[in-house]
């Protein structure tokens, strides 16, 4: 029986990755978006004054007027043992155990946690599991710690690509208010959520683009979205299936290229490539099968045979079934990426063929990220091309509007 199980997937054996654009490679762009924690972060671009456009007409999704906005808690950091917060008036210590419940940091703001400045308010929750460290403070303060870390620092040609991030961020934000409310504080300060990092690296043309789509979100029949976002699609985006949840009409899959070519074709991961020997593939899988969600978890020898069964529509895979010598193994769809998993990372995306050789198994790729919602390095190079924020936002999701909150 399992004899036969192997000749019958073999019909579905994996070949390389269709090319999806040109085959010569561009050149690397000078800021990519970054999705998983990363230690290779392009270097940023030095900061840029916006130019000063004279008679520009006014667009009709931006707020002529500013908004009165929500304050967010943001939970920044914890603590096992210890946190020190140092504000203008005083340092607070605070250890864990000492005293259990919410404590209010009294300050006036521009306060310093673990060497970085944050506007707004600070608190400190403690449990009897520890300290957690929470920011409260305006939303159009908050993107402004968002917005730089989660596309990067661009140039003025980029404008009405760092408005759509704002929109897709400040949407994201709004639309998880109160989310991990059990947990004292609205969203995580990381990529559960969104990166944030306080006040020290704003830059002055993110902050110009937050002011100038002041309040404004995405909707869908009169409701927020889920502003869902990442690096790089590869030329398709994905919808919510990969995460094995149902499609949402507002992020469905979307073909993102213009005469042959993908936007994104200027991110440095348009290709990728990694090679993995039998021997660590075994010792990984064995590994990461949990954190990988397979559909089974067990001890095993050797790998024989890795199978794509069956991919989404954008090519991502969606079925992929690992035989060993002790029995077979299936993992869906993004989750692939942390089967193979190593010094930390996951792959960067789960758009790739398998092609095996006599000792080894090259993965050969495309995009960073999930896929779903809007390409980050395709809405930069839509900026590029003329396109505004908001053809940029309803480009990526379908159905929408972009109004003020």
């Amino acid at each position: 029986m399992f004899f036969f199980l192997i000749i019958l997937l073999s019909l579905f054996a994996c070949s390389p990755l269709r090319p999806l654009g040109p085959g010569e490679l561009p050149k690397v762009p000078t800021t990519i978006p970054e999705e998983p924690k990363s230690t290779d972060e392009a270097e940023p671009e030095p900061e840029l004054e916006p130019e000063k456009k004279e008679d520009e007409p006014e667009k009709k999704d931006e707020p002529k007027v500013p908004v009165k906005s929500q304050i967010i808690n943001v939970g920044i950091a914890f603590e096992k043992k210890s946190a020190t917060i140092e504000c203008p008036e005083k340092k607070w210590e605070f250890k864990a155990g000492s005293r259990l419940g919410r404590i209010e940091v009294e300050s006036k703001g521009d306060c310093t946690y673990a060497g970085r400045k944050y506007r707004g308010n600070f608190s400190v929750l403690s449990t009897d599991s520890g300290l957690a460290v929470i920011n409260s403070l305006d939303m159009e303060d908050y993107l402004k710690g968002v917005v730089p870390h989660e596309i990067g620092r661009l140039k003025q040609d980029g404008f009405e690509a760092l408005k759509a991030q704002a929109v897709a961020a400040r949407t994201y934000a709004y639309s998880h208010l109160g989310s991990r409310r059990m947990q004292g504080f609205d969203v995580y300060a990381d990529t559960r959520d969104q990166v944030y990092f306080g006040s020290n690296d704003e830059d002055s043309l993110v902050n110009e683009a937050i002011a100038a789509t002041n309040g404004v979100v995405i909707k869908y029949e009169g409701k927020l979205i889920e502003a869902y976002y990442h690096s790089t699609c590869g030329g398709n985006t994905e919808t919510p299936e990969v995460w094995r949840q149902a499609v949402r009409p507002f992020l469905v899959s979307v073909k993102d290229s213009a005469d042959g070519r993908a936007f994104c074709q200027t991110s440095r991961l348009i290709r990728w490539e990694e090679k993995f020997t039998n021997a660590e593939l075994a010792d990984l899988f064995r590994r990461n099968a949990t954190a990988a969600r397979a559909d089974k978890v067990f001890q095993f020898n050797k790998v024989e045979q890795i199978f794509v069964i069956e991919r989404f529509p954008s090519n991502r895979i969606k079925t992929l079934v690992v035989i060993t010598d002790k029995g077979s193994f299936e993992v869906i769809g993004d989750r692939t990426r942390w089967l193979f998993q190593r010094n930390g990372r996951i792959l960067p995306s789960s758009l790739f063929g398998i092609v095996r050789g006599k000792n080894d198994y090259t993965l050969s790729g495309s995009g960073f990220g999930h896929g779903i919602g809007m390409c980050q390095v395709g809405a930069i190079e839509r900026a590029k091309a003329g396109q505004s924020y908001d053809e940029i936002l309803k480009a990526y999701y379908t159905g929408v509007s972009v109004e003020v909150f």
